[in-house]
C-alpha cells in the first residue's frame, strides 16, 4: 500500500501531507507533501517542513476520520487515514472540489487493492466452498424427509450468498457484465427475504410487501441484483438495530421499472446523504463496515442502465428509489456482443 501511494503521490489533484505524531509535543509533524498541498495553500513563509500541522491549520488532526476545516476564508474538507503506527496520511479537498473527489479517489485506490482483494477472496472462497461441500454431504446423507433438511437448505443458500459477497470487492475493482438473463425482479426480492427471514437480526423486522404482479420481466445478472436487494435490507436493518419495519414497493412507470425500499429507521443525517454511494465511505465503527455495499449496489445498478437515489422520509426512516429502464433492442444486441 506504501510504495502504491507514493507512486501517484505527485498525481494526486489534491494535497497530500504525511504526518509522524510527537507524543512530547502532541503535535503532528509534517514529513513529507505532494506538489498540490504547496500549489494550493502557496504559503508565504516558505515550504513548512520545521511546523506542526496544528500550528498551521489548527487542533484537527488528533482523530482519525473527516473534518470540515477553514483555512483563509476557504473551506476545506480534511480526511486523516492511518498510514503507520506513528504516521497520518492526510487529503485536504476544496469544499467546491469535494463531488470530483471520490471517483478520482476510488479509480487510484482500487489500483493499489487489486492484490489485497485477490487475496481476501481466495482466503473467503476456501471455507465457505468447504461449507457447501459438508452442507451438501450432510443433506444427502440425512434423506429428502429429515426435518433438518429445511435448515441445511438455508446453510447451502446463505452460504453461497456468503461466496458470492466475498467476490463482490473484486467485482468492484474489475467490474464484469457478467451473465444476464429475463428475470422477474419480484422474484428476486422474495428469493433474498426468504433467504434472511430467520436470521437472528431480521428475526423482529415486519417486512412488507406491495409488489406489482404485472410486473414485465427485466433483462439483467439475476446474482447482482439479488446483491442489491440484500445490500439495502441489511444496512436498514442495521440502522433500526433490528427492530422495525422495512417496506418494498414494485410498480411500472411509462418504460422504467421503479423498486421502492423504504425503513422505518432514525433516517440518514443530512450532512453524509451525499455520499453514501461514495466508494469507502461509511459511519459505521472501525471493522464493522469497508464503505463498499451502497458503492457497489450504485456500480451495478449503472451497469444495467438505472439510477439509484436515497431520501429521508418526512414521518422518519429513509427510502431507497431503484429506477431501471426496459430493455430496448439496441441495449439487447450490444449485450451480445
Amino acid at each position: 500500500m506504501k510504495k502504491a501511494l507514493f507512486k501517484f503521490w505527485d498525481r494526486f489533484p489534491y494535497p497530500l501531507v504525511l504526518s509522524k505524531y510527537s507524543s512530547k509535543l502532541n503535535r503532528h509533524k509534517i514529513e513529507s507533501f505532494n506538489k498540490a498541498f504547496l500549489e494550493v495553500f502557496k504559503f508565504p513563509e516558505g515550504i513548512p517542513l520545521k511546523k506542526s500541522l496544528e500550528e498551521i491549520f489548527g487542533d484537527y488532526f488528533k482523530e482519525l476520520g473527516m473534518y470540515s476545516l477553514s483555512y483563509r476564508e476557504k473551506t476545506y474538507y480534511l480526511v486523516n487515514l492511518p498510514y503507520s503506527l506513528r504516521q497520518t496520511l492526510h487529503v485536504f479537498i476544496e469544499e467546491r472540489a469535494w463531488l470530483r473527489f471520490p471517483h478520482w479517489f476510488h479509480t487510484e485506490r482500487l489500483a493499489s487493492l487489486g492484490k489485497l482483494a485477490g487475496e481476501i477472496s481466495h482466503e473467503l472462497n476456501n471455507p465457505l466452498g468447504g461449507i457447501l461441500l459438508y452442507s451438501n454431504m450432510l443433506k444427502e446423507e440425512l434423506g429428502p424427509s429429515h426435518p433438518l433438511q429445511g435448515i441445511i437448505d438455508k446453510i447451502i443458500a446463505l452460504t453461497t450468498r456468503c461466496k458470492i459477497i466475498s467476490k463482490a470487492l473484486l467485482d468492484f475493482g474489475k467490474p464484469e457484465r457478467g451473465k444476464k438473463e429475463w428475470i422477474n425482479l419480484n422474484d428476486v426480492i422474495m428469493t433474498i427475504y426468504n433467504l434472511v427471514a430467520d436470521y437472528q437480526i431480521f428475526k423482529n423486522v415486519n417486512f412488507i410487501f406491495n409488489l406489482d404482479p404485472k410486473l414485465p420481466l427485466f433483462y439483467a445478472n439475476p446474482t447482482q441484483m439479488e446483491q442489491v436487494i440484500l445490500n439495502i435490507y441489511t444496512n436498514a436493518t442495521e440502522a433500526m438495530k433490528g427492530l422495525g419495519e422495512i417496506r418494498t414497493e414494485t410498480k411500472v412507470r411509462d418504460d422504467r421499472i421503479i423498486i421502492r425500499i423504504a425503513d422505518s429507521g432514525p433516517g440518514i443525517p443530512p450532512e453524509i446523504l451525499p455520499f453514501i454511494f461514495d466508494p469507502f465511505f461509511t459511519t459505521k465503527q472501525t471493522g464493522k463496515g469497508t464503505g463498499l455495499g451502497l458503492s457497489i449496489c450504485h456500480s451495478i445498478i449503472k451497469r444495467h442502465g438505472g439510477i439509484i437515489k436515497v431520501e429521508n422520509l418526512s414521518k422518519g426512516g429513509a427510502a431507497f428509489e431503484i429506477i431501471l429502464p426496459l430493455a430496448t433492442r439496441e441495449a439487447l444486441r450490444e449485450d451480445v456482443f
